[in-house]
């Protein structure tokens, strides 16, 4: 194909049942990590925190305010499951596919870490840019919660730890998945679009799909999963898309937050309503501005997004 991303998955052995029992194996490893959850749920019913048979339990077990912890416990333990699934990706990627971990990661001979932080930075400034605009707009709906103590425990996991997840999410979905459809279809495209799909309805379990419904919030996933993949297959690696997702979740969890979200922390400021439709129109210009900004930069070729023959 034109694009070497795609190219760089026909290392090692690759047979579709191989996909197939690997994605098996690495949700396998995300369930173990679960299994912290279960405990907690179950230690949270004995305290009197939940009520035997509550069907709202997986949300209330997220909750630290429900289950009288303080909020960096629950992000420790979020994380944590990914510690496990990423485990299980290395091993599948590793052994049962007997290639190099960071074939699925780059295209290049080693990892770009200037890219990382370039892309970082860049989005962690469009959404600060984004966030003052909003706050002028509307500075009722922002309220300071900030408590120096809790936010510096949050800030080190979130610069430390964070990247566990979300970096999972990108060699999982990005990486894996979208190399495997790729040599499946030999075309980027296709790919993009159907990895871009499950990534928002994996992310359909989470407390703002359940309060806002399925309808207005998938494609508030799937607008970053396209752009993230849009990134990864023009750049030929993820190191950008790592940088901006890293970038996106740690500004949600230490600088502006929502009773609604998924991930509680202690952040600097809470919004006290949340549009799912205003929020999407906004992120949308903004991954737009971050990709043109990218682009601009690195002046990719747009035929590696549709271009299937040998360079």
């Amino acid at each position: 194909m034109y694009n070497r991303f795609l190219e760089v998955a026909g290392e090692g052995k690759n047979e579709w049942w191989r996909y197939l029992l690997g994605s098996f194996i690495v949700f396998l490893g995300y369930f173990f990590g679960s299994i912290p959850f279960a405990v907690l749920a179950a230690w949270g019913t004995q305290q009197g925190y939940i009520e035997n048979g509550d069907p709202d339990v997986g949300r209330k077990v997220m909750d630290p305010s429900v289950m009288h912890l303080p909020p960096y416990v629950i992000l420790l333990l979020q994380i944590g499951i990914f510690v496990f699934a990423m485990l299980a990706l290395w091993a599948v990627v590793r052994f049962l596919h007997q290639r190099k971990f960071l074939s699925i990661v780059t295209s290049r001979s080693r990892l770009h870490v200037r890219r990382i932080g370039f892309a970082f930075i860049t989005y962690i400034g469009l959404m600060t840019a984004l966030l003052t605009i909003q706050m002028n707009a509307d500075p009722t709906n922002y309220e300071t919660i900030f408590r120096l103590e809790p936010f510096l425990v949050t800030l080190a996991i979130g610069l430390f730890l964070l990247p566990v997840q979300t970096w999972w999410e990108e060699f999982f979905f990005r990486g894996y998945l979208l190399q495997g459809l790729g040599l499946a279809m030999r075309n980027p495209l296709g790919p993009l679009l159907i990895t871009s799909l499950v990534f928002g309805l994996m992310h359909m379990s989470n407390t703002e799909a359940q309060t806002y419904g399925m309808a207005l919030m998938l494609p508030q996933y799937i607008l970053p999963g396209l752009m993230l993949g849009l990134l990864t297959v023009l750049d030929e690696g993820q190191e950008l898309a790592m940088g901006a997702h890293w970038a996106n979740n740690l500004f949600l969890i230490c600088v502006v937050t929502n009773s609604k979200f998924s991930i509680q922390a202690p952040a600097i400021y809470a919004s006290r309503k949340f549009d799912p439709i205003t929020e999407l129109w906004t992120s949308a210009v903004l991954w737009l501005i971050f990709l043109g900004i990218m682009w601009a930069t690195y002046k990719w070729d747009p035929k590696r997004l549709y271009k299937s023959e040998k360079r």
